[in-house]
């Protein structure tokens, strides 16, 4: 006589099976109880017994107040991206040739660019920023194409000193200077505190465009690792100090470019502790910290110490061609101040007036909401497909926002020739030697997932999965 299965337990065969299949997709949201309790025509306790079951599994997770949502696959840590064991000497950073190669495909649309940390078409808001310019234009008609004031437009930062009370900051419009986007604000920053010669701590893997900085200006470094889940390793830049006296920590705090990991509300704040006691400043890169993929805006570092720079933009959140950012320091507020009207003293009036206009008009929250999900679904689906094309080795991260993932393949694998050979094929990714100060990391690369993972994606982190199996050591 056949067993016959309570309706739980078929109910959830049936769901597991489902998410196996992919019709669920990985950080996708799941059918509310309700709603399979009406399609299944089950009770409702008989689906909350199913779902107790599936998150038993790790096949779904509940989130408070957002509902279910199908959990990222389970990995054990042997497949986890690990931690450099120590800070590195003091060293001067070359120049890197991997670099210029990967900018020149970044806007070709013949390549698949996992090489390029930017949102996807689909991701950017195009008919509610031609509204507002259209608005703009009506509003202020040729005003709106003079050049800025050297602060920038006030409309701007009296809307960025809104937003700045979501991340801890209480800061008047006269605190904040615009600036041509988040790296120029960190060039500001460092410019305001070091002087060719000094000595800074950056991450290691720190996001390229920040070493970029630091090697033009002429400063030492040191390399401080990050943890892939809480960020760089406080420990460590403790260590460091005993030996050495910096003028800046340069740190990215909110969904690490390219680890993705968010550094712990306390860990912050032994950070802060550290520049109060050892006399140098924290510069804060902040553009990913609007991109939770789940919970609230994590705090500023500069909330909790008055020895922080803190920088922004809006190139990952609403446009990169906006050409929008910011730079918040009441201390530093007057050397940052004189040093862009020197570098730089105007900036894109009309993309200004269209930022404020966005933040002020209630529509950026609700932007916000519908990108997190498509970048926690794009970061999940691409992991998912990592896992499954690569070899057994490779290692990836699980951000907690932003839209990158960091790659670790085998010691001796060469990041370098693979990306060379992935051009090749019209797949740009990023090496891992352009996120070392010291030119290391060269078995890890990123993958950026900005953009929408279709079928043209996923054939390519196949491509991209037999290709590095020519780069391993002992191949």
């Amino acid at each position: 006589m056949a067993t016959v299965l309570p309706l739980y337990l078929e109910l959830e065969t049936k769901l597991a099976g489902l998410i196996r299949s992919g019709t669920f997709r990985p950080g996708s949201r799941f059918p509310s109880v309700r709603h399979t309790s009406r399609e299944h025509r089950v009770s409702i306790s008989t689906v909350t017994e199913a779902y107790r079951r599936l998150e038993d599994e790790g096949l779904i997770e509940a989130r408070p107040r957002s509902g279910y949502f199908v959990s990222p696959p389970r990995i054990s840590d042997d497949r986890f991206p690990t931690t450099a064991a120590k800070p590195s000497k003091p060293i001067r950073i070359e120049r890197d040739s991997a670099f210029d190669a990967i900018m020149e495909v970044s806007g070709d649309p013949a390549f698949v660019r996992f090489g390029s940390a930017t949102p996807g078409d689909d991701i950017v808001p195009e008919q509610r920023i031609a509204a507002l310019t259209r608005e703009v234009m009506r509003k202020h008609g040729a005003a709106s194409l003079r050049y800025t004031p050297p602060l920038g437009r006030r409309e701007l930062r009296a809307a960025l000193s809104r937003r700045a009370f979501d991340f801890g900051l209480n800061v008047t419009p006269d605190q904040i200077v615009t600036t041509m986007g988040g790296t120029e604000a960190v060039l500001l920053a460092l410019r305001a505190v070091t002087r060719p010669g000094d000595l800074v701590t950056v991450e290691t893997p720190s996001y390229f465009g920040t070493l970029h900085l630091v090697r033009d200006l002429g400063l030492r470094v040191i390399e401080i690792p990050v943890d892939a889940r809480s960020g760089m390793v406080v420990e460590a830049l403790a260590k460091a100090l005993k030996k050495h006296r910096i003028a800046a920590c340069i740190v990215q705090p909110q969904f690490h470019n390219p680890i993705g990991s968010l550094m712990p509300e306390e860990r912050k704040r032994e950070l802060a502790a550290l520049a109060e006691q050892n006399d140098f400043t924290i510069i804060e890169d902040d553009v990913y910290g609007d991109l939770a993929h789940d919970g609230p805006r994590p705090p500023s570092i500069a909330s909790m110490s008055q020895r922080v720079i803190h920088c922004g933009s809006v190139s990952k959140t609403i446009a990169p061609g906006l050409r929008v950012g910011w730079a918040i320091s009441p201390t530093h507020l007057d050397q940052i101040r004189r040093l862009k009207g020197i570098q730089n003293p105007w900036n894109s009036t009309l993309s200004e007036l269209v930022v404020a206009g966005f933040l002020d008009a209630g529509g950026y929250d609700r932007h916000l909401r519908r990108i997190r999900k498509i970048y926690a679904e794009q970061c999940a689906k691409t992991r998912e497909a990592v896992l499954h094309c690569f070899p057994d080795c490779a290692r990836v991260n699980r951000p907690a926002g932003g839209f990158v993932l960091w790659v670790e393949m085998a010691e001796g694998f060469d990041s370098e020739a693979f990306t060379s050979a992935a051009m090749e094929k019209q797949i740009s990714i990023a090496p891992g030697t352009i996120f070392s100060a010291s030119g290391g990391l060269n078995h890890c690369f990123r993958l950026a997932c900005g953009f929408n993972l279709d079928q043209r994606g996923l054939d390519a982190v196949a491509t991209l999965g037999k290709l590095s199996k020519r780069f391993l050591p002992g191949s």
